[in-house]
C-alpha cells in the first residue's frame, strides 16, 4: 500500500514538468513574434505615394556675362508627385517669379552700359523625376532624395524701357521669350503626420539665355571689341541655383 502511494507522489512532479514544458513550447512562436516586432530599425515604409504641394523659395538667377538677363527673385508655385516605383516618383510643377532685368545701351564707345531697370516676370513649367535615396522608406523619419528634370521658362509681365523706345532699337531689346532649361537637385522631407510632409530642396537650373539680335551685328561687335567688353554669344546656358521649401499633402 505504501509503495503505491509513493509511486503516485513521484508521478505528480513529473506530470507538472511535462505540462510546463508543453506550455513553454506553445508560447515560443508568440515570443519570437513579439521579439521580431520589437526590432528597432531606422527605416520605415511610406504607404502613401501620391501628393500635391505648394512651395516658396529664392531663385539666385544668373544674368549672363553681359548681365542683360533676368535677375534674382523670390518664387512660388505648386507641384504634384506620384510614385512610380519604390525609389522613383514623377513630378509636374509650375513656378512664378517676379524678377527684374537691366536694360543695356551697347552703342556707346565706352562699351555696354546699364541705362534702366524693368520688370522681367516669368513662369516656369517643370517635368522631372525624384529618386528616393532610401527607396520609399524614411530613415530616422527623414526621406532624402535626388532630382532631375527639365522644361521651359516663359516671359510674362515683362516691362519695356523708354531708353529703347525708338523703333530703330528694336533689335537691341531683350525678352525672355520661351527658354528651355534642365535641372538637378537634392532634397529631404520630414513628416509631421501621415498625410503631411515638409520638403527642403536646392536645385540648379541650367537656363538658356539668348542675346538680342542687335548684339551680334558686326558694327556692335566692333564696339564691344574697341571698348574691351566681352563679346556677346548668341546663346548661353547659365547656372541658376534655387532654394525652396514645400508643404505636401498625401492622398
Amino acid at each position: 500500500m505504501s509503495n503505491r502511494l509513493n509511486l503516485r507522489r513521484r508521478s505528480r512532479p513529473v506530470a507538472s514538468l511535462v505540462v510546463i514544458g508543453l506550455a513553454a513550447l506553445a508560447s515560443y512562436p508568440a515570443a519570437l513574434e513579439a521579439q521580431a516586432e520589437r526590432i528597432d530599425s531606422p527605416f520605415r515604409w511610406r504607404e502613401k505615394g501620391f501628393r500635391v504641394g505648394l512651395f516658396g523659395g529664392y531663385h539666385a538667377a544668373n544674368r549672363g556675362r553681359l548681365e542683360f538677363g533676368q535677375g534674382p527673385t523670390s518664387v512660388a508655385g505648386a507641384k504634384m508627385r506620384v510614385r512610380a516605383s519604390s525609389p522613383l516618383s514623377l513630378e509636374l510643377g509650375a513656378t512664378y517669379g517676379t524678377a527684374s532685368r537691366w536694360t543695356l545701351d551697347v552703342s556707346g564707345e565706352g562699351g555696354p552700359a546699364i541705362v534702366d531697370t524693368v520688370a522681367a516676370g516669368w513662369l516656369r513649367a517643370d517635368a522631372g523625376a525624384q529618386i528616393g535615396l532610401t527607396g520609399a522608406r524614411t530613415w530616422n523619419g527623414i526621406h532624402p532624395y535626388g532630382m532631375i528634370g527639365g522644361g521651359f521658362v516663359f516671359g510674362i509681365n515683362e516691362g519695356a524701357s523708354e531708353a529703347l523706345a525708338d523703333q530703330a532699337l528694336e533689335p537691341f531689346r531683350y525678352d525672355i521669350s520661351t527658354a528651355p532649361h534642365i535641372y538637378v537637385g537634392l532634397g529631404f522631407e520630414i513628416f509631421p503626420s501621415e498625410k503631411i510632409g515638409i520638403g527642403f530642396e536646392i536645385r540648379d537650373y541650367l537656363v538658356r539665355v539668348t542675346a538680342p539680335e542687335g548684339y551680334l551685328f558686326s558694327a556692335t561687335l566692333d564696339l564691344f571689341e574697341a571698348s574691351g567688353a566681352p563679346a556677346p554669344e548668341g546663346t548661353v546656358w547659365g547656372h541658376n541655383p534655387e532654394f525652396g521649401i514645400s508643404i505636401w499633402y498625401y492622398f
